[in-house]
């Protein structure tokens, strides 16, 4: 698997390729729902340096300091362990929008994991110190990324309490619900769906199950007629059923 150092064809872009209105937009998008000023959104935009690289490329790897935050304009990444050019577990899917790693580069540390793209992708990084400056002229930027921060804390906290607390099925049916999209239908009535945009076997890593108790546990809620699956497309059924599956409230936010 190729190493990417430095640039992926000579220099690096300073940020270019987009608008400067079109970066901020983006920026501010990633870092909702805190609200930044658009004036901070275009002093970040500005910081953005851009890395258009292919499929199988390591962005960083957790042997090496982190230096900047990255986000991820288009494309997908994958975060996990390589193991002999491989990447032996997958532990989470970076889409467009997203934060790579906005954490390892303020602790002066390394990665904790190594990050490999996933087809062609378009990232932005953001040198630290620089990024430090920019929060001391804008506050709202600074409030941002401890709002960030600490919604990835809660997120991997409240996971762990899920590895601990629950069993296979709850694990699978809070992994729909958090990934399941409503989308309308032409006759005003709604749909959730979970697009299976890893392979069953990354999601079963992230889950602390096999691909097999995966797959079964999706065949039991299939036959009890709580999900439908079709190729890489999982259509919930019965929202209440999957939450008392996953030992939520009925009638919570979830897939609402």
């Amino acid at each position: 698997m190729d190493r990417f150092r430095g640039h992926p064809t000579g220099a690096a872009l300073n940020g270019r390729g987009i608008p400067l209105d079109a970066r901020a937009a983006l920026l501010q998008a990633s870092l909702a729902p805190a609200r930044i000023t658009r004036e901070a959104a275009q002093a970040l935009a500005q910081l953005a340096r851009e890395h258009a690289l292919d499929g199988g490329r390591v962005v960083f790897h957790r042997e090496e300091p982190a230096l900047a935050l990255w986000l991820v304009v288009s494309g997908q990444v994958a975060l996990g362990t390589l193991r002999e050019g491989r990447l032996a577990q997958q532990t989470r899917l970076v889409e467009p929008g997203q934060w790579l790693d906005a954490a390892s580069a303020w602790l002066d540390g390394r990665p904790l994991e190594d990050a490999v793209t996933q087809g062609p992708v378009l990232l932005w990084a953001f040198d630290v110190e620089a990024v430090r400056d920019c929060c001391v002229d804008h506050p709202s930027l600074a409030d941002a990324l401890i709002r960030l921060l600490a919604a990835r804390v809660r997120c991997l906290t409240e996971g762990t309490l899920g590895l601990m607390l629950k069993d296979a099925e709850a694990r699978c049916a809070t992994w729909l619900l958090e990934h399941a999209e409503v989308k309308p239908g032409s006759d005003g009535s709604k749909t959730a769906l979970v697009a299976l945009r890893e392979r069953k076997r990354a999601i079963a890593s992230q889950l602390a199950v096999t691909p097999e108790t995966f797959s079964r546990v999706l065949r039991q809620l299939r036959e009890r007629q709580v999900i439908d699956v079709a190729g890489y497309t999982v259509k919930v059924l019965d929202v209440d059923a999957l939450r008392r599956a996953a030992g939520a409230p009925v009638g919570s936010r979830a897939a609402a």
